[in-house]
């Protein structure tokens, strides 16, 4: 018999665990990791304001708010001396550049409902516990685990997992459709050429004693095999150490180039490096690699910037790739979070990529994220707030695609499918704040969510696509894709939806309209 970890168990890397707060403070994440925490203690005073006024007062005395603020002592230790820039003080650099090495892997946090584990790992021992977690996500022998065992820090590991009832059967992986795609959910897809596989985004929730019978979400151990991995941009839900570590270090993982880790981005390479990742490599925008019979390209990411105007810190930018993946009869793109900013329109990359030829389906995000900066704070973007100048606080922005954006980016592509993506998708996502809520879903929201079951301007249902498109009469089809759905390409046919057992689909859609 073959051992994995349970389904219900998550995983994440921390720099410290001192607090509840710290829990929630994953290391790689550049706008609610630790590197941020400054800033977002600082912003709870202009917080606290904001709730007692309300929005519409808040908005009507935006200025004065953020210029108290920046008198707040909390903040003004964060800013420069006697100097002003757009009308706001700026921050020292070394609060918008911290040091990338001050803050470093030391613990892993295993959590289960609410029972918690909290792991010190010294640095020597992150490739050790990495090895162990990788070989229970393929399904590991007891032979293999007593040889893993013999190192002190993965046998303190197995013992506390064995006496949490963490460790169960393992029932092999599912059967991927080749070529084709697997929907694990939120930005996580698996591609599967005849040769080799990629991953985008690999973000792996738990399961919940909540959650309905026949309908989990995917753990690596279901994929089998990956063969690389491409990450889109360092927030949390799209670069997740906790997730990562659970595949071979010798995986290849393509990340986006990051000179210099800021307050909005995080260095990748370092990150990955430091939990013992061996095959880690930073590709600029235009540079492609080869994996197996997959060619993967690194497309400028355009959007998720904190206004779409220059910012205050010209060199601060959410850096980012989406990314083009080709493979024998079947390509596709992946457009995360993406839309446009000041450097860019991703409007303007679909044109250039369509010279070489089409694109046969594109995953792209429809949150749209319509907000005005002034409340960025009760969003996951509440850094976001110190690049954004006095004239841009009220000025609503739309920081990714909504579906009239993706079904543009296909029709520029020659796409025959938009699949939306980006935003949950499920129970599990939902509970942790991302992505409407459909009828039937179990269990309660994190703290401090959205309490409407579909937010038009942030989380709206993914079948909003496909009312779109059919009041455009044109264009790309819009293809949803459930989390646990496979797509099994058919070249010029129509695509074959792929149920998995164990996966099935059991809620229904909104009742406002049909699907296409």
């Amino acid at each position: 018999m073959r051992l994995t970890l349970h389904r219900g168990v998550s995983l994440a890397v921390l720099a410290s665990a001192r607090t509840e707060a710290e829990h929630h403070e994953d290391l790689g994440c550049s706008i609610q990791g630790p590197t941020s925490r400054p800033v977002r203690r600082a912003h709870s005073a202009l917080k606290r304001q904001l709730a007692v006024l309300g929005p519409a007062r808040a908005l009507q005395e935006a200025r004065s708010l953020v210029r108290w603020l920046e008198e707040t002592p909390r903040y003004a230790a964060l800013c420069e001396d006697g100097k002003r820039r757009r009308g706001r003080r700026p921050l020292r650099s070394e609060v918008l550049f911290p040091d990338a090495r001050r803050h470093r892997p030391r613990v892993l946090h295993l959590r289960q409902e609410q029972l918690g584990l909290d792991v010190p790992v010294a640095p020597g021992e992150w490739p050790v516990l990495a090895e162990l977690l990788a070989a229970l996500s393929r399904g590991a022998s007891r032979a293999e685990l007593r040889a893993l065992a013999a190192a002190p820090a993965a046998g303190a590991l197995l013992s506390d997992m064995s006496g949490a009832g963490w460790l169960v059967r393992h029932e092999g992986p599912v059967e991927v459709p080749s070529p084709g795609a697997l929907f694990v959910g939120h930005n996580t897809v698996l591609i599967a050429g005849r040769q080799a596989r990629v991953l985008v985004d690999p973000y792996f929730r738990p399961s919940s004693g909540v959650d309905v019978p026949g309908y989990a979400p995917m753990q690596p151990g279901d994929l089998g095999p990956v063969d690389a991995v491409l990450i889109t941009h360092s927030h949390g839900d799209h670069f997740h150490l906790g997730s990562l570590v659970r595949l071979p270090r010798d995986t290849r993982i393509f990340v986006p180039a990051v000179a210099r880790e800021s307050l909005f981005s995080t260095d990748c390479v370092l990150r990955l490096e430091q939990l013992g990742f061996t095959r880690v490599e930073p590709l600029r925008w235009g540079e492609e690699r080869q994996v197996g019979d997959l060619t993967v390209r690194a497309l400028p990411f355009h959007g998720e910037q904190p206004t779409d105007a220059q910012g205050l810190y010209p060199g601060l930018f959410n850096e980012g790739n989406t990314w083009l993946v080709r493979a024998p009869g079947f390509s596709t793109a992946f457009f995360a979070d993406a839309g446009h900013d000041v450097r860019g329109d991703m409007r303007e990359v679909c044109r250039r990529v369509r010279e070489e030829g089409p694109v046969d389906v594109l995953f792209c995000g429809v949150r749209g994220f319509r907000l005005k900066p002034l409340f960025f704070g009760f969003s996951t973007l509440d850094a976001f707030l110190v690049d954004v100048p006095l004239d841009a606080l009220t000025r609503p922005q739309q920081l990714m695609a909504g579906p009239e954006e993706a079904l543009e980016f296909g029709a520029l592509l020659g796409a025959r499918y938009v699949v939306p993506c980006a935003d949950g998708g499920a129970p599990w996502y939902w509970r942790e704040g991302m992505g409407p809520r459909y009828p039937g879903y179990p269990g309660e929201p994190v703290t401090g969510a959205s309490t409407l079951d579909e937010n038009p301007d942030a989380d709206p249902y993914p079948e909003r696509l496909a009312q779109v498109r059919r009041e455009r009469a044109s264009g790309p089809r819009a293809l949803l894709m459930r989390p646990g759905e496979a797509l099994r390409w058919r070249g010029r046919k129509a695509p074959e939806a792929v149920q998995l057992p164990g996966f099935l689909w059991p809620f229904g859609g909104p009742q406002e309209f049909k699907i296409e």
